[in-house]
């Protein structure tokens, strides 16, 4: 039992990574918090699930992809339309703006799909396969697959190619980027546009494992908030350990304590690293952009 709630709690800790990530990414490159990735995960899982499954019977593939393509549009036009219009203002005016945007996206995702849940086997159903006796469902395995894919690449893209470096020297030095004729308008749109992508992942990868509603991306946003200050604020590395941490953690509490208290136990991690390590675990290198 202790091995399934643990495989299963670093499946829902992966779902909080992939978010954590986006924050980071959001945050090292334009120096805001994007309160609205929650909403993300929630709008990208409808239009997975009703319009591109159900309605178009897209291949899972076409639909992942599909659904990927449309949310960093998305994204990319919230940055050019609205965030442009925004960054000369003080930073918590560009925050309140992404609490709008995800206002926005529950409500049009109530309107046009409208208030009642949906189910979505996914590709994979409910398989399973045992290891030591231990039962682990292969969807467990897709998300921990998909993430640890997710990670390489990108660390090799930061790294190895140019257009990371480009979005590396942004998020060291917005100014100087622009002097050197960097453009920094479409790297902020890229990176805003790549958080979006990884929300959507998340919404699609959680999709199976609970009802698509218009509230499930909103605590899985504010867990994945929590997850990275556990991990460091601003931290990459340090947000998918803070996701898993997470997701652990709280699956063993709710074995331990009680199923009740599963959401309330995320709370009790973020009270006690604020407590005993505010910076995190594995804090971001640079200094604070605020």
């Amino acid at each position: 039992m202790l091995g399934q709630i643990i495989i299963s709690g670093l499946a829902m800790g992966a779902i909080y990574a992939l978010v954590a990530i986006g924050y980071a990414f959001v945050w090292n490159t334009m120096a805001i918090v994007n309160f609205a990735a929650g909403e993300f995960v929630t709008f990208a899982a409808y239009i997975f699930v009703a319009t591109f499954i159900t309605a178009l019977g897209f291949p899972f593939v076409v639909a992942v992809l599909a659904s990927a393509v449309l949310m960093a549009l998305l994204g990319a036009v919230f940055t050019r339309v609205v965030f442009a219009r925004l960054q000369n203002q003080r930073p918590l005016v560009a925050i309140i703006s992404t609490v709008a945007v995800g206002i926005f996206l529950k409500e049009m995702a109530r309107i046009l799909y409208g208030p009642e849940p949906l189910m979505y086997a996914g590709p994979l159903g409910t398989a399973s396969f045992t290891v030591m006796g231990v039962a682990i469902e292969w969807q467990h395995v897709l998300i921990l697959g998909v993430v640890l894919a997710l990670t390489l690449l990108q660390t090799v893209a930061l790294k190895k190619t140019l257009a990371g470096k480009i979005m590396r020297a942004v998020a060291i030095d917005r100014d100087t980027a622009v002097l050197m004729g960097i453009p920094v308008q479409k790297v902020l749109a890229g990176a805003f546009a790549y958080a979006s992508v990884l929300s959507a992942l998340a919404g699609i990868l959680l999709a199976p494992l609970f009802f698509v509603t218009t509230e499930m991306g909103s605590l899985v946003g504010l867990k994945a908030f929590i997850a990275m200050i556990i991990g460091g604020f601003g931290s990459i590395p340090g947000a998918i350990l803070g996701g898993l941490i997470l997701g652990v953690g709280e699956n063993i509490g709710a074995y331990m304590i009680s199923a009740t208290y599963k959401d309330a136990i995320a709370f009790v991690f973020l009270l006690i690293f604020l407590v005993i390590r505010p910076e995190g675990i594995l804090p971001e290198r640079t200094a604070d952009r605020a």
